[in-house]
């Protein structure tokens, strides 16, 4: 009889146990909006598939953006415009600004995205040989070095991070990842 019982009381072990087994896999394998979030946490959204179609004059309209430039598109397939300037309501502690405008949300992300990661992040090719579209490369790199105007390496990118909002694609100013999205989010937390 204690035999019958003990097999009995293995077998509702290995259920529990399989069961439990399986729910966590269940559970760690899953596709819910959890593993969306996390990509979302932070200050801004870095795609943002809004059906919006900014230009030009929603960034350059913003109290204390300073326009600098209007870069020649020509060889940026499927831009529009775009342009340069800086932002910040502390006229001395401004923040430098690269936004490319496509026709559509889907044209900034199959052809605007490519170029900004081109562009943007520790493995920017920021040299006029390398990089596919040159115009404005100087406003897009920075000297990094041990102090004076010359020392140091000049090909280190100004903007290390960008996000996509509807049919713009722009690139902010950052030493890291979360200092040019913070960045990103505080100029579009003032365009209208």
């Amino acid at each position: 009889m204690n035999q019958i019982n003990s097999g009995k009381a293995r077998l509702l072990i290995l259920i529990v146990a399989i069961t439990a087994l399986s729910i966590s896999a269940v559970a760690c394998g899953s596709d819910s909006d959890n593993s969306v979030t996390a990509v979302d946490e932070g200050p801004i959204v870095k795609i943002n598939a809004t059906e919006r179609i900014y230009t030009d004059a929603d960034i350059t309209g913003v109290p204390f953006f300073k326009h600098d430039d209007d870069y020649d598109v020509e060889g940026l397939d499927g831009a529009i415009t775009a342009i340069y300037g800086f932002y910040g309501s502390d006229p001395y502690a401004r923040l430098e600004y690269e936004a490319r405008f496509y026709a559509s949300h889907a044209s900034a992300m199959v052809e605007g995205v490519d170029f900004a990661d081109e562009a943007t992040g520790a493995d920017a090719t920021l040299l006029k040989d390398i990089q596919r579209w040159d115009e404005g490369i100087s406003d897009r790199r920075q000297c990094a070095g041990n102090g004076g105007h010359h020392s140091g390496k000049c090909d280190n990118p100004k903007y290390f991070d960008y996000v996509v909002v509807g049919n713009m694609v722009l690139m902010c100013q950052g030493k890291d990842t979360p200092t040019s999205l913070q960045a990103c989010a505080d100029l579009m937390a003032v365009v209208q």
